[in-house]
């Protein structure tokens, strides 16, 4: 959000952790100097902004897989906000349900709203809209930008393209899958985790047809969520990864294909390039985008090289080889 944010000013960040504590934001990201302080303490933060603020923003998943003393924390915190007339918007991609009644009520009470990204009738929204789509097919080109993983760099690959290609002249649809989509200048917002299994790839071919008729964009963009090869039974965060991901290839059907992997994960590339070549969709892989963050440059590059060489496709990191972004626009371009 800090880095890709549509109409949104974040004026402060708090993070429990304390070697963040007053340390820049945008330095922390590597982004330079933004002038927005992560805060240690949530009091301080909200006592210095609650004049400003309209909203809290919140990941919220630690109501289900941390202590139970951060789950008190994160309560308390959300209840702070509410008592200040700040409208709360969870980025859990879990549905809380009855686990925040009480945070709802009192929104309620004090004239503000508890928002979740993640909704369970969310496909109603995209129905007639994937109806259509099976009926008239889809025209305009889409990408996915598909994960080996979890922080395999989707998102930021995604939006650093749409960014390159708008600047060029070319007008980009965007479906995101992730609780911040909304933030990050997203057309429509798609959260497969918590729909039904026969819904997910609906939704996804719905919210991609209601963008090209209400936007008519030059091609469509789609972010996935971790990877075709992840547990379908991670009981741990309860996150299905392999099914989600799944779901959002199939219901976009993409015509190209942006694999993105984590530094660490390379290893997986190869694996997921075989999925999908046996997938039974036809769609041409036509980069691998290596997500850098926290590896040394010089480690990076080489990394970088060698997946090239092995594959014989595009390799980049979107921020640490921007100079590469050219020959990504001509690949999706041709």
């Amino acid at each position: 959000m800090l880095r890709f944010g549509k109409n949104i000013e974040i004026l402060g960040i708090y993070d429990e952790r304390t070697k963040l504590k007053n340390n820049d934001a945008g330095e922390i990201l590597g982004m330079g100097k933004k002038d927005v302080t992560i805060y240690g303490d949530f009091g301080r933060m909200l006592k210095k902004f609650s004049g400003q603020a309209e909203m809290l923003v919140t990941t919220g998943e630690g109501l289900y897989f941390t202590k139970e003393r951060n789950v008190k924390d994160w309560k308390r915190n959300v209840t702070k906000a509410i008592e200040c007339g700040l409208d709360v918007y969870s980025m859990s991609k879990i549905f809380y349900g009855d686990k925040t009644r009480d945070l709802k009520e009192l929104a309620e009470k004090n004239g503000v709203r508890f928002i979740e990204a993640s909704d369970p009738d969310g496909f109603e929204k995209f129905r007639n809209y994937a109806m259509r789509a099976v009926k008239e097919g889809v025209k305009t080109p889409k990408i996915l930008f598909a994960g080996t993983s979890m922080n395999s760099g989707k998102v930021t690959a995604m939006l650093t393209a749409r960014n390159v290609f708008e600047e060029r002249g070319i007008k980009v649809g965007v479906v995101g899958t992730e609780p911040c989509s909304v933030f990050v200048g997203a057309d429509e917002q798609v959260i497969p985790e918590v729909l039904p299994t026969m819904r997910g790839a609906h939704a996804i071919l719905g919210a991609i047809k209601k963008i090209e008729v209400e936007k008519q964009p030059d091609l469509i963009m789609v972010g996935s969520q971790t990877g075709m090869r992840a547990s379908a039974v991670d009981v741990a965060e309860a996150r299905a990864g392999g099914v989600v991901a799944w779901q959002i290839f199939l219901g976009t059907r993409p015509e190209k294909t942006i694999l993105c992997t984590k530094w660490s994960k390379i290893s997986e590339v190869k694996p997921h390039m075989e999925l999908i070549k046996n997938s039974g969709v036809e769609t041409e892989i036509i980069a691998i985008v290596v997500n850098g963050y926290r590896c040394k440059k010089d480690e990076l590059i080489k990394i970088i090289e060698k997946t090239e060489k092995e594959t014989g496709l595009l390799s980049l990191d979107v921020l640490a080889t921007p100079e590469k972004l050219h020959k990504l626009f001509s690949l999706v371009s041709r």
